[in-house]
C-alpha cells in the first residue's frame, strides 16, 4: 500500500468515530517491545513508520525524546491527537521510511514496528537505521513472521514481505561502521487476547507469530 491508500485507511478510522482520533492499532506497543526497551536508559529515540503513534507516545511517556516519522499525513495527524490526549510531546514528521534522513542526527534507540516491505527495501531501511545509532544505542524491529501465515492470525498474506529471523539477522552487517551487533533475533509468540496489534485482532486465532530483532552498537 502506498501513502495515499494508508491516508484513506486512517481517514476512515477518524470518520468511524465521528471525527475523533480513532485507532487502527492498539494504544500500546507490543508487550515484547515494552519489555525489551524498558531496561534501556531514556535518551533520543526515532520511531520509523510510526503509524498513529503508539510506540512514539509510549516512549515519550517513559522519558524519551522522540522523533516519529510516517509517510501518511493522516496517520501523523491522528498521532498528534493521541499524543495531546496522553499529554506528551513528540517531533512528528511526514516522511517515507525508505528515503527519510535524520540530517546527521543520531539516536540512542530506533524502533521499526510492522514495516513490511520487499526484501531489498527492508534491508536498506534496517541497515540505514542501524547506522543512525549512537554508541551504546539499540535498534528494535518487530514484524509478522513468515510462519504467521499458518496461524490464522491477522497480518499480511504475502510471504515475500514477511519476516524471518534469518532474514532480519542478515540485514545487519557486523563489519559496518559502528560495529552493529545482533543481540537477539527470534520468532516470538504473541497472545492476541492480551497483546493485540489492533482492536478486534484475532477472530478464531488465539496467537500470532512475530520476528523480533534487537541490535546494539
Amino acid at each position: 500500500m502506498d501513502a495515499t491508500e494508508w491516508d484513506t485507511r486512517y481517514r476512515l478510522a477518524r470518520e468511524a468515530q465521528a471525527g475523533q482520533a480513532g485507532r487502527l492499532w492498539s494504544a500500546l506497543p507490543a508487550q515484547i517491545v515494552q519489555d525489551t526497551v524498558s531496561p534501556f536508559p531514556p535518551g533520543r529515540a526515532l520511531d520509523l513508520a510510526t503509524g498513529d503513534g503508539r510506540n512514539a507516545i509510549w516512549l515519550a511517556g517513559h522519558g524519551w525524546t522522540v522523533t516519529a516519522v510516517d509517510f501518511s499525513a493522516e496517520a501523523v495527524g491522528l498521532a498528534e491527537a493521541h499524543a495531546a490526549e496522553a499529554g506528551v510531546s513528540v517531533d512528528w514528521q511526514v516522511g517515507d521510511a525508505t528515503t527519510w534522513d535524520p540530517s546527521g542526527e543520531s539516536f540512542d534507540l530506533v524502533t521499526v514496528m510492522y514495516l513490511h516491505l520487499p526484501e531489498p527495501a527492508l534491508r536498506a531501511v534496517l541497515a540505514r537505521a542501524a547506522g543512525w545509532l549512537s554508541p551504546g544505542g539499540h535498534l528494535v524491529a518487530l514484524g509478522h513472521d513468515q510462519t504467521n501465515l499458518a496461524t490464522g492470525a491477522p497480518g499480511p498474506g504475502d510471504p515475500a514481505i514477511l519476516y524471518s529471523p534469518e532474514l532480519l539477522r542478515s540485514c545487519i552487517d557486523p563489519a559496518s561502521p559502528g560495529a552493529s551487533r545482533v543481540v537477539r533475533c527470534e520468532t516470538i509468540r504473541r497472545d492476541l487476547a492480551t497483546d493485540p496489534e489492533a482492536p478486534g485482532d484475532g477472530g478464531a486465532a488465539t496467537f500470532a507469530l512475530d520476528t523480533l530483532l534487537v541490535v546494539e552498537v
